[in-house]
């Protein structure tokens, strides 16, 4: 893959946390939730040309690469909890719902935000056969020491759902510094490695004065965590730590969600 250095450009750097799932007893039955996010790490580029100064774009990846980023996948589960290893989101005919807490942005900005992660969930769900829908906005409660969210208005958390949320650091001791966005499953039914929940929230600050194509490049790596994927090694996935303007998925990226999407089983 080509990447061209900008003088402006930023890298965002996304690190990669986990703990074991612990069991629940709740609506979904022999579930496991998962506790920790996986955050995204935004770090100013380094040795960037001064300003004014000609960039050069980087060479194509070569054959080599390329055949080694379609095999660079990994469930998040491997490192933490191997029972779980794989697991992922089931292709049934109803969609995955998701919603966002977009309390935080304005009327026009979130309109902006909810069209680029429409277009991150569009990328997904043309290569897993998942489908995905937009079900308005939705108030949560966003516990950060655990990392969890549930509806503001005490209803349970609902079964094959993403809850999505635009926090400010001062709220959130996970969000700071670098950290711009966090994601992860929440549910997972143990028996059939099905994912069957998933959360991620969202640096205000960053979203209000990034742009577009730095907000979907967040996106789509945030919700490869949420689909059941974690980091890659190779630049041309988008589960790769460090993405400028990267908002491709990658080989890698879509044999890593083939493999853990389940059947129907219902």
């Amino acid at each position: 893959m080509t990447r061209t250095a900008q003088a402006a450009a930023r890298i965002t750097s996304l690190v990669c946390l986990l703990t074991a799932a612990t069991v629940l007893t709740g609506p979904v039955a022999t579930a496991s939730t998962v506790t920790s996010p996986l955050p995204g790490v935004f770090q100013p580029a380094k040795n960037q040309p001064a300003k004014g100064q000609a960039t050069t774009a980087v060479s194509p990846a070569s054959a080599a690469s390329l055949q080694a980023a379609a095999s660079d996948y990994a469930s998040i589960f491997t490192a933490q909890n191997a029972n779980l290893a794989n697991s992922g989101w089931a292709t049934c005919a109803a969609p995955i719902g998701w919603t966002v807490d977009s309390h935080e942005l304005g009327s026009a900005e979130t309109a902006t935000q909810v069209a680029n992660l429409q277009w991150a969930f569009d990328q997904w769900a043309a290569v897993s056969g998942l489908t995905f829908q937009y079900e308005g906005q939705l108030a949560v409660t966003y516990d950060d020491a655990a990392f969890t969210m549930k509806p503001a208005d005490g209803s349970p958390a609902a079964a094959r759902h993403i809850y999505l949320d635009f926090v400010p650091a001062t709220e959130s001791t996970r969000l700071g510094g670098g950290t711009v966005g966090l994601g992860s499953p929440s549910q997972v039914i143990s028996a059939a490695k099905e994912i069957v929940g998933g959360e991620a929230v969202f640096r205000v600050d960053h979203v209000k004065k990034s742009g577009a194509v730095e907000d979907k490049s967040l996106y789509l790596h945030e919700l490869g965590h949420v689909l059941g994927l974690a980091h890659a090694n190779e630049t041309a996935n988008i589960m790769y730590p460090i993405v400028t303007d990267h908002v491709a998925l990658g080989s890698g990226d879509v044999n890593g969600v083939k493999l853990m999407t389940k059947p129907c089983s219902a």
